[in-house]
């Protein structure tokens, strides 16, 4: 809090909730992440257990935020500094050299050289993007990408800053390493939409290589894929001792049924007229 607060407050722009978009909201709280985790040592992000309104942040363990946690808390702080009741937010917390040397920086911007506050959110934009993309760069150096495929992925973020090269995924400290081999050119990209605070929402998973992870019917053996062959003479014969006549063969029963009636009709016509003309025949020789 000793550096987070004084980061916090010289922010403070009525029209950050409104006039800021997505990505220059994101780009202000990276900003405000990355000078605390420059620090020497590293400044984290810590909470701890605590849920009632008394003892919320006091009991168990400190544990490390992650990077979209930061993120989704410095935005809520710059939003929440605009507030009436948090103009004192940062009162009575003694700021550090570097952190007065930063608000400053901003002060003297605002007065002397007419630089406002969006400015230089637009200006963190550029910032963060070259900050991302050399981190990207060294990851996938090291992870053995192509440079040629490198180069690709990197265009692709700078046209498209909500583009996230797949297969790198950003840590805790602001670095990015490997999660998986996404395989290039033949597995879809990641997609990242930001919301409303600058804050990202994850919006396609990625997905796991073949062999990464069991099948659903290796995990769950199921019926239609484990059972022997179905022995049609035995199912059959099942179905007979049971009484069981199934629908389909009732409907060829009838069929078979109307079929031999039919044929019989059509048979004693047939005796019927060669009957006659055998009566016929005869009758002609008895004549002659």
């Amino acid at each position: 809090n000793e550096r987070f607060r004084p980061l916090i407050t010289p922010r403070a722009d009525e029209t950050y909730c409104e006039g800021y978009s997505a990505t220059e909201k994101k780009a202000v709280s990276e900003e405000i992440i990355h000078h605390i985790a420059s620090l020497d040592p590293p400044g984290r992000f810590l909470k701890r257990e605590g849920r009632g309104q008394v003892s919320r942040g006091l009991n168990g363990p400190w544990e490390e935020l992650s990077r979209k946690e930061a993120l989704k808390k410095t935005c809520q702080a710059l939003r929440d500094c605009n507030r009436g009741d948090r103009e004192t937010y940062a009162n009575g917390v003694a700021a550090p050299e570097d952190v007065k040397v930063v608000a400053d920086e901003i002060a003297t911007g605002a007065a002397t050289q007419g630089v406002s506050l969006k400015d230089l959110a637009a200006r963190s934009v550029v910032e963060s993007s070259e900050r991302t993309q050399e981190k990207l760069r060294e990851a996938m150096q090291e992870a053995g990408v192509p440079d040629d495929q490198i180069e690709e992925q990197l265009k692709r973020q700078r046209a498209d800053p909500t583009y996230v090269i797949p297969g790198f995924a950003e840590t805790s400290q602001g670095t990015f390493a490997p999660i998986s081999n996404p395989g290039y050119g033949h597995q879809p990209s990641i997609m990242e939409m930001m919301g409303p605070d600058g804050v990202p929402v994850q919006h396609q998973v990625v997905l796991p290589m073949p062999g990464q992870m069991p099948g659903l019917y290796s995990q769950y053996p199921h019926p239609a894929m484990d059972m022997p062959p179905i022995d049609p003479v035995a199912v059959a014969a099942a179905r007979a001792a049971a009484g069981y006549v199934h629908p389909n063969d009732l409907e060829k029963q009838k069929a078979a049924a109307a079929e031999a009636v039919t044929n019989a009709e059509e048979d004693h016509e047939a005796t019927e007229a060669a009957v006659a003309a055998a009566q016929e025949a005869e009758a002609e020789d008895t004549e002659v």
